[in-house]
């Protein structure tokens, strides 16, 4: 079974629990969940800046491993929301990418070289990654 954007919204609130407040706020705002925007809001934003420092590393793989479960286990509107609007961000900068690289399965770094990387043109120069040992 897949699950909803809704359904990991849910979830990104329960693992953030700082969060549900602003996931209150994108409902009153829009009265709808608008995923690009709210995953981007709250999973862009805070990761970019936490991988960019690359300390603190609990933080991080709570965060990534979040963004894996959604695109193992997400719709194919979920899996968007990943591909061109979480590792689309990510890939801007080759540090905070070689970063993010290092905290998720060889699976999912096979999926974005091989697959995410040839057909997505807007994330046209960004590095593969390297897998992890």
């Amino acid at each position: 079974m897949k699950y909803t954007k809704e359904f990991f919204a849910k979830k990104l609130t329960e693992l953030f629990i700082e969060k549900a407040k602003n996931l209150k706020l994108h409902y009153e705002d829009y009265n709808k969940l608008t995923a690009h925007i709210f995953f981007a809001d709250e999973i862009n934003v805070p990761l970019f800046e936490l991988l960019k420092q690359n300390t603190n590393t609990a933080e991080i793989k709570k965060y990534c491993s979040f963004i894996e479960d959604m695109w193992l286990n997400g719709t194919d509107d979920v899996v968007n929301v990943v591909d061109v609007t979480i590792l689309e961000r990510l890939s801007d900068d080759a540090t905070v990418w070689k970063n993010f690289g290092k905290y998720i399965s060889n699976e999912f770094v096979r999926y974005i070289n091989t697959d995410l990387l040839l057909n997505n043109s807007m994330m046209y120069g960004a590095d593969k990654l390297d897998y992890n040992r």
